[in-house]
């Protein structure tokens, strides 16, 4: 699917309340503990928030494994790492295991954003689990001051080896203890790099690429960089806490999308009329629209080129007026509603919608052109390139004292797109004909 500023802006609706929220309760939370010390009564709570960051997380764990993304497994659990890790040392000055996992985690969530269609137990899950656990040990074993006894012990068993293992221990504590002038005095500049190239690479996924949980993992890099800017133990309890719940709450979502909307055209799919139907009134249009010679179509230019005329389709039928509701029924059927209508005040749109189709030519290019290069970019099409002309046939049927149910409107309607079909095609019948 292309770019959509709509779509991509919609999508990151939720995640942007979230950390909007989660900045009004970090700015609120010195009065906050305030009154609730004063009460007396809630102080057990403030114990237990803590704690609350990682129910989300494990929540996160379980969706991810239910469904099977390894990009929600490992994004929840190395979220839930580093907050652990920070909670117990702080990202300031001197804290250089937070300062470690502040460099890592940002490039973890863009990387493990990659992943949310695979599954844990594959050769590419089963790697990406290596390299979190392996990132958690260096940055425990290299960054961890109190390892003195390790450092010793090498030393004793191999001088050299100790020699070189106090080095690594010292130059990463000059390395994450280095902080630019921006003020930013919680962020050692390489955590201040890692952060953003992962900004930059998760705009640029947005723009090429966009889907809801990338969107998520995005939504979380961001509430996690507002914890980090911050760097206090609340900061970092509020927006962990935050950067979970985006991720769960965008993978509920991309469940929904994936039940309800068709992947293909990104029309409301079978099951969404389903419900649309449930919920007609008494009056109301149901039009079926199926594509001419669709299988002839597919069977010279390829189902990849018939995908293509599928989204035409439905980008057009998307934008139907008359208040339609517009869904991919299956196959090369689709299907609008007009609630509320009435077969005359729906056919003027109906109408217009074939003509579109019928006037808009749908370019074949040949395999060796390449729509990638820049200069032949908004030119005329190659002479070997090839127009068709695709059309559509409608049936169209409003309830009537025979056909009470919109499941016997639709079934007439359907009745009638095969009469359109054998009066020649490229044409709309109505019950009314």
């Amino acid at each position: 699917m292309g770019f959509s500023i709509k779509k991509v802006g919609y999508s990151l609706l939720v995640p942007g309340l979230l950390i909007i929220i989660s900045s009004i309760m970090v700015y609120w939370w010195p009065d906050l503990v305030r009154k609730v010390g004063d009460a007396n009564k809630a102080s057990a709570l403030l114990e237990l928030l803590p704690v609350l960051p990682y129910a989300v997380f494990g929540a996160g764990v379980i969706m991810g494994w239910r469904y099977s993304n390894t990009g929600m497994i490992l994004g929840s659990a190395a979220l839930a790492l580093s907050y652990g890790c920070l909670a117990a040392t702080g990202s300031g000055p001197g804290a250089v295991m937070g300062a470690g996992v502040l460099v890592m985690l940002p490039i973890d969530l863009f990387l493990l954003s990659l992943l949310t269609k695979r599954r844990l137990f594959t050769s590419l899950g089963m790697a990406a689990l290596s390299v979190l656990v392996f990132q958690i040990l260096a940055i425990w074993i290299f960054c961890e001051p109190g390892l003195t006894d390790l450092v010793n012990t090498t030393q004793q068993l191999s001088p050299e080896l100790g020699k070189r293992f106090a080095n690594i221990q010292t130059r990463l504590n000059l390395l994450f203890n280095n902080h630019s002038p921006l003020g930013l005095e919680h962020v050692s500049i390489l955590g201040q790099v890692a952060f953003c190239w992962s900004f930059i690479v998760f705009i640029a996924r947005l723009y090429f690429a966009p889907d809801q949980l990338g969107t998520g993992f995005f939504g979380a890099l961001c509430a996690v960089f507002f914890g980090a800017v911050i760097g206090s133990p609340q900061a970092y309890m509020i927006f962990f806490f935050t950067a979970g719940l985006i991720l769960l709450v965008t993978s509920i979502e991309a469940s929904f999308s994936m039940a309800y909307i068709d992947e293909l055209t990104g029309l409301p799919g079978r099951r969404s009329l389903n419900e649309t139907m449930l919920n007609l009134g008494r009056k109301y249009v149901i039009a079926m629209i199926d594509i001419d010679h669709f299988k002839k179509f597919n069977d010279t230019y390829g189902h990849k080129t018939g995908d293509q005329v599928l989204k035409m389709i439905a980008t057009r039928l998307g934008k139907m007026g008359g208040g339609a509701k517009t869904f991919r029924y299956g196959g090369e059927e689709f299907t609008a509603i007009f609630p509320g209508k009435e077969i005359f005040e729906a056919l003027p749109h109906i109408e217009k919608y074939r003509q579109d189709i019928e006037n808009t030519p749908f370019i074949i290019r040949s395999k060796g052109r390449k729509t990638s290069n820049a200069n032949a970019r908004g030119k005329a099409p190659a002479a070997t390139s090839k127009r068709v002309k695709v059309t559509v046939s409608i049936g169209v049927a409003e309830p009537t004292r025979a056909l009470t149910k919109p499941e016997q409107v639709m079934k007439a309607a359907d009745k009638i797109l095969y009469k359109a079909k054998k009066s020649g095609r490229n044409c709309v019948k109505s019950s009314q004909d």
